[in-house]
C-alpha cells in the first residue's frame, strides 16, 4: 500500500467515527428521560406506550378493538399483524392469548425497551430485532405493517 492509501483510509475511519458519536450525541442530546413507543399499523399510529411505567394511550382509529392491553401492568400488549393470524404456537405459551383468542403481534416492554415476542411472517424477522428505546432504532416488522 502507498502512502496516500494509508493517509485515505484513516480520513475515512476518523469520519466514520465522527458520524458515529454525532449520531450517539445527537440521541443523548434530545432524550428527555421519558421514553415511549409509538406503535403504527398500516401508517397508522394505534398506540403509545410509556417504556418506563407502561402506562399507555389507545388512539382511536379503525383498529382500537384489535389492541389488547389486558396485561400493560405486565409490560404485555397485543396488536393487529396482517398475517399474524396462526397463533398456535403462541396459544401453546400463553394462556391469557388463547383465552381471548388474540390474533396479531406480542410485544413486550422490559427494562425501559420494548421488543417483538410473537409474531407470524415468512422470516420471524421481527422477532430477532433487540429490545429498542430509539427512534434510530425502531422496531420494523414489514410483513405484518407494523413498526
Amino acid at each position: 500500500m502507498e502512502k496516500n492509501d494509508m493517509i485515505l483510509i484513516g480520513v475515512v475511519l476518523i469520519l466514520g467515527l465522527m458520524a458515529l458519536l454525532g449520531f450517539r450525541w445527537n440521541e443523548s442530546s434530545r432524550a428527555t428521560g421519558n421514553h415511549f413507543a409509538n406503535v403504527y399499523y398500516r401508517d397508522e399510529m394505534i398506540l403509545k406506550i410509556d417504556l418506563e411505567t407502561n402506562d399507555y394511550i389507545l388512539f382511536e382509529t379503525d383498529y382500537k378493538n384489535e389492541v389488547d392491553a389486558g396485561r400493560a401492568d405486565e409490560g404485555i400488549f397485543y396488536v393487529p399483524g396482517t398475517i399474524s393470524t396462526d397463533m398456535d404456537l403462541l396459544y401453546e405459551k400463553d394462556s391469557y392469548a388463547a383465552e381471548h383468542n388474540i390474533e396479531g403481534i406480542k410485544l413486550k416492554v422490559e427494562d425501559g425497551k420494548i421488543s417483538v415476542v410473537y409474531q407470524e411472517s415468512p422470516k420471524d424477522l421481527c422477532q430477532l430485532q433487540p429490545p429498542s428505546n430509539s427512534e434510530l432504532r425502531p422496531l420494523v416488522c414489514l410483513p405484518n405493517e407494523l413498526y
